[in-house]
């Protein structure tokens, strides 16, 4: 819908009030109302007086208030901002309404209005190169804008690149091509605005010295430019990747191309882009000897220099050493040394400036690192009382994403030290599984011989009743022994039986301190649940000593009639 204007204009030219100019926004849907009140602001009320322009958007607030519409009422705020500005320049008045939208859609808990001011206000900011405060709210946008979730968010790639402009024209180069990235997801699959961002990207990596990444986006947007047939993204892509060329001093490949880019940018009237081109054209002729050539380009790009509005430091600093070179070349030395001597002045001021840039990088860094520190610092100054609450808000959400930060990290360290308890876990199970495999192994081994000196013991009883030979019955005897669980056989045995049930001995002591260790070696055979039979070979007693061993047991661990020795060992 398109609104004429509704001003009426003096002799003098300058608009003058009408009243009711928004009449019309009430029969207006209120889908709709926002953008159709903005456009009849920007065409009536930008250039009005002071007075009349106070009076129309006293006007729309009343409005707004009669049809009960907040998004509307808060967006008001941010029209008397965008007024002061357009007609102040940065000023107290733009701030404090700003400030006003931003507080009035969170009383409202106008969520997605919230971020949106926040971001108009940084780009507020960021115009008149209030980088430190543009940089806090594009942050506090950004976060604001998550919570309300960025596909929710009309317009969110227009953010997302305004956001990379602020970070591309300080020179951080990392921040710009991730806010490109975002804003590449909601742009068409071809269209000028995404030709543009991927041209972008590729120039963050042509800047950074990446020029094989830049090449790859640079030859994107030139095949997307072709397939929409649009000749000035044509132009301006193909002058990027003669550029590439250039940087490389292929100049055999580049110069077609940046001959392209020179004559593209004249037709469409771009003149810094023509004075850059035609500045790596003059290198060109240089480096190929056409020196005539050079000098008529030479007075060109003065010529378009001098006609460009833009900072143009360093395409003079170039200019002056270009003619520097040209100037030696016909061997004036007087000349060569004036204009490399311009060159470099030139070149120490473009440092300068980009120190200044860097520096305010390293700053902006500073900032979101150190953010608490500096509001305890900033509430000390008069200058920053009124910017106390949204500071504060700053730094709350930097201490939540800091808060975040420390609880992913806890989790991930929880999750980890889980990982190594049960891996550790089924270590020690597999230890255990492993010692109890050994211990039932050499216990197996004991009760092997056990039956072996049955065997032996029935022969021998044998022996002696055919023989009455008594030292033939003594040295079996005494080989019998030798199998039974001796000292020695004990300690391997308790060694074995230690590593799987590693407690067992100690509470054994510490809860039955007047055990013997015959007792002990009894106790340990009941835990691993050996009938009496088999305790009694592997201890070389007879079942009833074994019987009669239990029953002093029990007298001595006192234990009731209605508990089994067997439990209680059991439960050690």
């Amino acid at each position: 819908m398109f609104f004429a204007p509704l001003l009426s204009y003096s002799l003098d030219g300058k608009p003058v009030y009408r009243p009711n100019i928004f009449t019309s926004l009430k029969d207006t849907t209120d889908a709709r109302r926002i953008d159709a009140a903005r456009r009849i602001y920007r065409i009536n009320c930008r250039k009005m007086n002071e007075p009349d322009a106070v009076k129309s958007l006293g006007d729309l607030e009343q409005l707004a208030v009669n049809l009960g519409d907040l998004q509307l009422e808060c967006a008001i705020y941010d029209m008397r901002a965008d007024y002061y500005s357009v007609n102040r320049g940065y000023n107290p008045l733009s701030n404090k309404y700003f400030d006003m939208a931003i507080a009035f859609a969170k009383e409202e808990k106008l969520l997605l209005e919230t971020g949106i001011y926040q971001h108009r206000k940084a780009n507020y900011y960021s115009l008149y190169k209030q980088n430190t405060a543009a940089c806090r709210y594009y942050l506090l946008s950004e976060a604001t804008l998550r919570e309300v979730g960025f596909d929710n968010v009309r317009d969110m790639g227009t953010l997302f690149s305004e956001t990379a402009n602020f970070y591309y024209a300080l020179g951080d180069f990392d921040n710009a091509r991730e806010n490109l990235r975002h804003a590449l997801k909601y742009q068409p699959i071809v269209s000028s605005v995404r030709i543009n961002i991927i041209n972008t990207i590729g120039l963050t990596y042509r800047n950074a010295g990446q020029y094989k990444t830049a090449m790859a986006y640079f030859n994107n947007a030139l095949h997307m430019a072709t397939l929409v047939k649009d000749s000035v993204w044509v132009a301006i892509a193909t002058g990027n990747i003669g550029s590439i060329y250039f940087l490389q001093q292929q100049y055999g490949k580049a110069l077609p191309l940046i001959q392209a880019d020179y004559s593209q940018s004249l037709k469409y009237d771009q003149t810094l882009n023509s004075a850059i081109a035609l500045l790596r054209l003059i290198y060109i002729s240089l480096d190929h000897g056409k020196l005539k050539l050079a000098g008529l380009q030479l007075d060109t790009a003065d010529k378009l220099l001098l006609r460009t509005s833009e900072n143009v430091l360093t395409q003079r600093a170039q200019y002056y050493e270009l003619k520097a070179i040209l100037s030696g070349r016909f061997k004036n030395v007087e000349k060569v040394i004036l204009y490399r001597n311009i060159s470099e002045n030139l070149r120490d001021s473009v440092a300068k400036r980009d120190n200044i840039t860097a520096i305010e990088r390293v700053r902006l860094q500073w900032i979101m690192e150190k953010s608490h520190e500096e509001l305890n610092n900033l509430k000390k100054s008069a200058q920053i009382e009124a910017f106390k609450q949204k500071t504060i808000i700053v730094v709350l959400l930097l201490l939540i994403v800091i808060s975040v930060l420390i609880y992913n990290r806890q989790r991930l360290k929880a999750k980890k030290d889980k990982e190594l308890i049960v891996s550790e876990k089924l270590r020690v199970d597999e230890e255990l599984k492993n010692a109890t495999l050994v211990l039932n192994g050499y216990t197996e081994r004991l009760m092997q011989k056990n039956i072996l000196i049955d065997e032996i013991k029935t022969e021998l009883e044998n022996v002696q009743l055919k023989f009455s030979d008594a030292d033939i019955a003594d040295s079996l005897d005494k080989m019998m022994q030798a199998h039974i669980m001796t000292d020695d056989n004990w300690a391997q045995f308790k060694k074995l039986f230690s590593r799987v049930h590693a407690t067992f001995f100690y509470n054994l002591r510490h809860k039955y301190d007047n055990l013997s260790g015959t007792d002990i070696r009894l106790l340990a055979l009941i835990k691993l649940k050996l009938n009496n039979k088999e305790m009694a070979g592997m201890l070389g007693i007879t079942v009833d000593g074994v019987k009669k061993a239990k029953q002093r047991l029990r007298k001595k661990m006192r234990l009731s009639e209605d508990e089994e020795i067997e439990d209680v060992v059991n439960d050690l």
